[in-house]
Order: structure tokens, then sequence, then C-alpha cells
């Protein structure tokens, strides 16, 4: 495995721009497109989904994590949503557990921390070493068709409380965590998957609701996802995940330094404001993201998913933005600094699977 002591400018231009990316395959072991993605792409993060790498069982998921991790000479982020309720991607052999809603109704916020923790157990030991959550979005609408019972509750302090349980869990299992949605999904009429969703509020009415569990818990969690929601009063054109106000917020105003990771730039959110997903990756990490996220279906392309080849034209897209000027290497050694950053705090467990 890389000692992870490097700093990015001494890394090729390629493979810094592989480590800001987070894909999906097919396969429910190290097959030749996992080969092509890490060896060849160079990517920095596996995905893991049902309905591309099985996750049969306990034994199954740690033999494809080792398997991947021997691959890379650049430990992987190995990511799952492993929410809990209606969003978890590991059940055979593993703990269910209830969705954010039935735990902020039960007004024992140390419930999060315990299910947490033992779904952070569960998924260090198969080699997971991130989660892309908890949810802290304020489930502001009760007909928002995306959030819902992902929510812990309707009242941002209530969120708060149930979110930093759920933080404190994961991270003393040894799991790096993802606060999502950034600036919040709670008040959304559409769902983001299928369409960009514009939530028109004031300022002071965002920071009142829905970035307050952002603005608290910030300094508390690993990584950050963006949105693709539209919101006006913070950036009038682009939508969060596209917004360098969005992300510039993010960084300024609240002080977030960890890592900024992207919702999946297949979704049709995105696409809606950028024709391409070459288009989408450039725009996004000029905005200040970090991590790319490149997993789930294409809605709009009879549910498939990227193919390696796809992911290996895309990166050739990037690499060669920045070297037509269009994105600055500067922005791309900011990014990978965090990355590697990030990845100091696992290597140990990922040489011991």
């Amino acid at each position: 495995m890389f000692i992870l002591a490097c700093i990015s400018p001494f890394m090729p231009l390629e493979e810094k721009v592989g480590q800001m990316m987070m894909v999906t395959f097919r396969g429910a072991t190290a097959n030749e497109a996992a080969k092509t993605l890490i060896q060849e792409v160079g990517v920095g993060g596996i995905i893991y989904y049902n309905w591309t790498n099985q996750l049969s069982s306990p034994e199954q998921v740690k033999y494809l994590s080792k398997s991947l991790q021997d691959l890379s000479k650049i430990p992987l982020f190995i990511a799952v949503d492993q929410e809990g309720g209606k969003v978890a991607r590991l059940k055979e052999g593993f703990t269910i557990s209830p969705g954010n809603q039935a735990i902020g109704d039960s007004g024992d916020p140390k419930i999060a921390e315990q299910l947490a923790f033992v779904m952070g157990q569960e998924m260090k030991a198969v080699g997971i070493n991130m989660n892309l959550a908890p949810v802290v979005d304020v489930n502001v609408n009760p007909l928002n068709p995306v959030i819902g019972s992902r929510s812990y509750s309707n009242k941002p302090e209530i969120v708060v409380q149930y979110g930093r349980s759920a933080l404190d869990g994961y991270h003393k299992a040894g799991v790096l965590t993802t606060l999502k949605h950034f600036p919040g999904h709670g008040d959304v009429a559409i769902d983001s998957h299928t369409d960009l969703p514009i939530v028109n509020k004031s300022m002071e009415e965002w920071e009142q609701t829905e970035l307050y569990p952002f603005a608290k818990l910030a300094k508390e969690t690993d990584a950050i996802m963006t949105a693709h929601i539209l919101v006006p009063s913070m950036d009038v054109d682009n939508c969060a995940t596209l917004s360098k106000k969005v992300i510039s917020y993010l960084r300024e105003n609240i002080g977030f330094q960890g890592l900024v990771i992207t919702d999946s730039l297949v979704m049709e959110g995105v696409l809606k404001q950028s024709k391409t997903i070459e288009m989408a990756a450039i725009q996004a990490i000029n905005a200040g993201s970090d991590l790319l996220l490149f997993g789930g279906k294409m809605l709009n392309q009879e549910r498939k998913e990227l193919s390696p080849e796809e992911i290996k034209h895309i990166h050739q897209s990037i690499v060669d933005a920045v070297n037509n000027g269009l994105i600055l290497e500067e922005r791309i050694d900011q990014a990978v600094r965090r990355i590697l950053q990030a990845k100091k705090t696992f290597e140990t467990s990922a040489n011991s699977l």
C-alpha cells in the first residue's frame, strides 16, 4: 500500500484527477472492470450498490473490499449509503436499523449513537471505511418525495441532536461520515434524481432551518455532500453542486474544512444544468468539490450505470480541462490534499483486512 506521506503536487496530474473520482462497477468480485477503474483510471473510491455488487453476505463484501484494496497502491475510499430504514445497501447478514424518522420519534438521541456504532462496526469489519450518512435534512415539507422518513425531524434543533449522536457512533466505530444533502433537501417538491428542485426562501429562512444542522455539525464530520437543488437566494443560476457561491458559503461562513463530495453526477437534477456528465464534473470541481461521485443509475438511459470506458472518458476530459486552463491545477491539488488527509485515518485498517 502507498504510504500517504506524499503531497499532491508530486503526483502526476492523471493520478490526482483519479483520486477525485468515486465510481461503481458491476461485479460481486474484483473483476476486470474494477481492475480497469483502479489501475488504469486510478480512481480514489468505490461505492457499493446491491444491484451492482451483490452484497449478499458479510463474507462476500469483506472479500470484495480486500480484493479491491489489493489492486490499489493508494487506499481506496470504499463507501456505501447505509442510512438505515429504506436506504440501506447492506442487508443480508447485517443489522437492519430503523430509518431516521423512527429514531427521531423515539425521543432518545442515544439510540442514534448506538445504532450508528453497530452499523459502523459492521461496515468496518467488511472493509467499508466511509458511510454516506447521516442525513441531516430538515423535513420541512411533509410532501417531500425524496427525504421524508430519512429525516430525524421537521425541527432543526432535533435534527442536530440526533445527527450529532449518529456522528459519534460512526466515529467510535472508525468509519468516515458524510452529512447530506447541503444546503438542505427537506423542502423540495420534486426528486433531484429525476429533475432539478427549486427552493425559494430568503437567506434568513435558510439559516434558521435547512442550514442550521450543517452549521452546527460541520466541524464534527469528515465530509459533506452537496445537493442538486437550486437555491436562488444563494445562487440564482447554479444548483448547489455546481455553485461556487454555495460551496464558498460552506467553507467561509460555516467554516467547514473537510471533504466536499457531490451527490451523484449521473442524476437528472444536475444534468438539467450541465448537458454532459463531463461538463458537470468540471463545473463541480471549479465550484469547490473535492470528490466527484459517479455512482447509481442514469434514469434517462434505461437505468444503466456508467461503464469503465465512460469513466475513462470523463477522467480524460478533466485532465484535458486542467491542461487547457479550464481548471487550475491548484484547485486539483487542494482537493487531493484533503482526500489524502482523510485516507490517512484508515490506511492501517485497510492493510489489515
